[in-house]
C-alpha cells in the first residue's frame, strides 16, 4: 500500500535539506544565543528578570524559552528557501508533472518545516537543561507548548512561502528574510522583556510580532503557569496564522512551474 502523496514529497524534501548547512542554521545559532548570550548577558542581570510582577529568575531561564521559540521561525524559514530552491533548479515543474499534486507539496514544506521545529525545540530543550534551567513540565505545559511551537512554524511557513512566491530572484529573496530575521527576532521578548521603560514604539512593535506570542506562551507554559492571557494569546497565533495561510495559499496556487 502506498503512502499519501505528500508523506513521499516530505521524506524527499527531509533527505534533500538535510545538510551541515542547514543544521548549523537550525540548532547552531539558536545553541550559540542560549549558551553566549544567556551566560554573558547573565553576568550583567544579576538581579534576575521580572517575569510577572512578583517573580524575577535568572536571565538564562527568561532566554530559554525564547530560543526555543525561535526555532519555529528558522523552520519556517527553510520551508520558503525549499520552494525557491525548487522552482530555481527546475524540481518544482518536475514534481508537478510527476504524479504529485501543488496541494502535496505545499502539505510536505509545511510537514517538514514542523518536524525540524519540534526536533529543533527538543534539542534546545536539552541543551537548556544542561545549564542547568528547571522547567515545570506536565501535560498540559508540554500540549500548550507544543501547540505553540506547531501553530508558529505554520505560521512562519506561511510567510516565507508567501516571500518566496513574490520574490523575482533568490538575491531579494534572502534580503527580505535576512531583514525579516533581525526585525523579528531582536523586536519580540524572545531575547529581553518589555518594560514600561521600552519606547512605545517598540512595544507597539513587539506586541505585534508572532515571534513575541510564541515566546510568550512557551514561558508561561515551561517558567511560569498558564492562565486566560496564555490561552489569549494562543488564540490569536492560530487566527493569525490561519490569515497566514490562506494568504500563502493564494499566492502559491499563483505559482508558475519555472521561473
Amino acid at each position: 500500500m502506498k503512502s499519501p502523496a505528500f508523506m513521499r514529497l516530505t521524506i524527499r524534501n527531509i533527505i534533500v535539506n538535510v545538510d551541515l548547512g542547514t543544521l548549523v542554521f537550525m540548532l547552531g545559532l539558536p545553541t550559540l544565543y542560549l549558551f553566549v548570550m544567556g551566560f554573558m548577558f547573565q553576568g550583567i542581570v544579576t538581579s534576575g528578570v521580572y517575569i510577572s510582577p512578583d517573580r524575577s529568575v535568572s536571565y538564562t531561564t527568561f532566554l530559554a524559552p525564547g530560543i526555543i521559540a525561535l526555532e519555529s521561525f528558522t523552520a519556517g524559514n527553510i520551508g520558503g528557501g525549499m520552494l525557491w530552491s525548487d522552482r530555481r533548479w527546475g524540481m518544482f515543474e518536475r514534481l508537478m508533472v510527476g504524479p504529485f499534486r501543488r496541494i502535496d507539496y505545499l502539505l510536505s514544506i509545511i510537514s517538514v518545516s514542523i518536524i525540524f521545529s519540534l526536533f529543533g525545540s527538543l534539542i534546545m530543550i536539552v541543551f537548556a537543561l544542561t545549564i542547568p534551567i528547571k522547567f515545570n513540565v506536565s501535560v498540559i505545559s508540554i500540549l500548550m507548548s507544543v501547540f505553540a511551537i506547531v501553530i508558529g512554524t505554520m505560521l512562519f511557513s506561511s510567510l516565507f512561502l508567501i516571500i518566496s512566491g513574490i520574490s523575482k530572484s533568490m538575491q531579494a529573496y534572502n534580503t527580505i528574510t535576512i531583514v525579516l530575521f533581525f526585525m523579528l527576532d531582536f523586536a519580540s521578548t524572545a531575547f529581553y522583556p518589555i518594560t514600561n521603560n521600552t519606547p512605545e514604539w517598540l512595544r507597539i512593535l513587539s506586541g505585534a510580532n508572532p515571534l513575541s506570542f510564541i515566546a510568550d506562551i512557551l514561558r508561561d507554559s515551561l517558567v511560569l503557569s498558564i492562565t486566560y492571557n496564555t490561552l489569549l494569546y494562543a488564540l490569536i497565533l492560530f487566527i493569525v496564522m490561519i490569515a497566514f495561510l490562506l494568504a500563502s495559499t493564494k499566492v502559491y496556487k499563483s505559482i508558475r512551474s519555472g521561473i
